[in-house]
């Protein structure tokens, strides 16, 4: 028994992802898309494989060049731009003749038991059908009344349909025989070589020249990964999210980009935190935007329908504070927003413009150049300065605008001096003294945020869990080859369930 993958596709619907490589060397839950395929095999004791490549067709050869214990033979296919699938597998004729051998797309992230299941059946010729499920871009099989696959097609109606085909086909070896010869006929002598493999089988299943079953794999992940969304379904279920989130007690939401876009909620955050709630978890809200007081954050969250209270929110500010309290600091320029300052002057500090011992720069959505001015006079004089938090933007419903990280940007280049420090994500202090004074565990938190560099990188410095969500600054563009990698990509916060 040997493999054969078919991966010549260019996976247009996948641009930019697959600008530079093809769609089989895409990574989903952090693993490339062929991988799960190797896997697969491996697991079955599959060690021959073929493989039909087209586009960036050097990419998959250098892959595997690196895949320890298989047998692997390259075929090319240069017209893949003109072809089809069909067609690659003709290509590769030679290679399969006269063996029994599984085929499969290479677009599959699939449980690496499923070709073992086909492997152990004792059925010589199988399709892999999922029987729970009912898709419009997959092929459908039916059959007739002594379970024989009569028809295959992407048309049938989900009455007539026993199932969804899963595009991994087991043959055996006479039926690998007329198989390519029906592949021969319609490639040479119909001179058609953009058909799908399936249209062979189709004729052949309706001939009864091909006696094959449905191997109902129901229950068993697996994901056709043709564009985003797909790849979005297959990111998420692969990485078992499902199964560990169980253990997870206690959820850390970001505000900007993850719940919310300026003043409008998410679609559907309202809806998971109230399940999170009703499940029992505990929720906090975590925000480098220094601008807004706690009290002004929970008056924002009641008018969007979300009951919670200060000590549901952690601040960058809160960090800065206990910095300043521990050094028994007493005077302070704050170049923040009045709600800010009240904050600063709530706690019992001096708002200096003269002699400060510290400059605290923040997200100021009411700075002057006054203030500039003025922070850069104290700075000059030798005052250190302190940053809130290192964003440099913040998302708004009109695109990105400036955030603390940039205006401390301006200081730093007008009085050549950097700051003192910088607080807020993603430092794990911003977090870590409010876990260990709940007693929360690591292991059963987790950060939801839409930065890398800030709210993925503080959760892997605490030693928290992490979701990262598309709906703010990271594309999943961007996170195709990262380091610092979250444990599940979501579109939104309402993937969460």
């Amino acid at each position: 028994m040997i493999g054969v993958i078919l991966a010549a596709g260019v996976g247009s619907r996948l641009r930019p992802l697959t600008n530079k490589k093809p769609k089989c060397l895409i990574n989903t839950a952090w693993k490339p898309i062929l991988q799960y395929q190797f896997d697969a095999y491996r697991e079955a004791g599959i060690n021959e494989i073929c493989i039909v490549v087209g586009y960036e067709g050097k990419s998959v050869i250098t892959y595997c060049k690196h895949i320890k214990n298989f047998k692997i033979e390259i075929v090319e296919n240069p017209d893949y731009e003109n072809t089809n699938n069909m067609y690659s597998l003709y290509l590769a004729r030679d290679i399969v003749k006269n063996k029994p051998f599984i085929l499969n797309n290479a677009d599959l992230s699939i449980d690496s038991k499923i070709i073992q299941k086909l492997c152990e059946s004792n059925e010589p010729n199988l399709v892999a059908v999922d029987g729970n499920v009912y898709n419009e871009e997959s092929m459908k099989v039916s059959i007739d009344e002594t379970g024989f696959i009569n028809d295959i097609s992407k048309e049938m109606r989900r009455d007539n349909a026993f199932g969804c085909s899963i595009d991994i086909y087991k043959f055996s070896k006479e039926s690998c025989e007329i198989f390519f010869s029906k592949i021969i006929d319609i490639v040479e002598n119909e001179n058609n070589k953009k058909d799908w493999t399936e249209v062979a089988m189709q004729r052949l299943f309706k001939s009864r020249e091909l006696k094959f079953k449905p191997y109902d794999i129901s229950g068993l992940n697996w994901v056709e990964i043709d564009d985003f969304h797909d790849l979005s379904v297959s990111d998420k279920l692969f990485s078992n999210f499902s199964t560990w989130s169980k253990d997870i007690t206690t959820y850390y939401f970001d505000l900007d980009g993850t719940l919310c876009i300026g003043d409008q909620l998410i679609e559907g955050a309202n809806e998971i935190i109230t399940k999170l709630k009703s499940d029992g978890k505990s929720i906090y809200f975590l925000s480098n935007n220094s601008s807004n007081s706690k009290s002004n954050y929970v008056k924002f969250f009641h008018d969007l329908g979300i009951e919670c209270s200060a000590e549901n929110i952690i601040l960058s500010t809160d960090g800065v504070i206990d910095f300043l309290k521990k050094r028994q600091v007493k005077n302070v320029y704050v170049m923040g927003t009045k709600s800010l300052v009240k904050v600063f002057i709530d706690e019992g500090f001096e708002i200096d413009t003269h002699a400060p011992e510290y400059v605290i720069i923040s997200y100021d959505k009411e700075l002057t150049y006054n203030k500039l001015a003025t922070a850069c006079r104290l700075v000059n004089s030798g005052v250190d300065y302190i940053i809130t938090h290192p964003d440099v933007f913040c998302p708004s419903g009109d695109g990105p605008i400036p955030d603390a990280g940039a205006i401390g940007n301006m200081i730093e280049i007008t009085t050549s001096r950097k700051p003192a420090l910088v607080f807020g994500k993603p430092s794990p202090d911003m977090v870590l003294h409010h876990m260990r004074e709940h007693g929360y565990a690591a292991d059963q938190c987790i950060m939801v945020g839409d930065r890398l560099h800030t709210d993925i990188e503080m959760a892997k410095n605490a030693g928290m869990k992490s979701i990262l969500v598309l709906s703010g600054e990271t594309s999943r563009t961007m996170v195709e080859n990262i380091n610092s990698k979250p444990d599940v990509i979501l579109n939104t916060v309402a993937d969460i369930y």
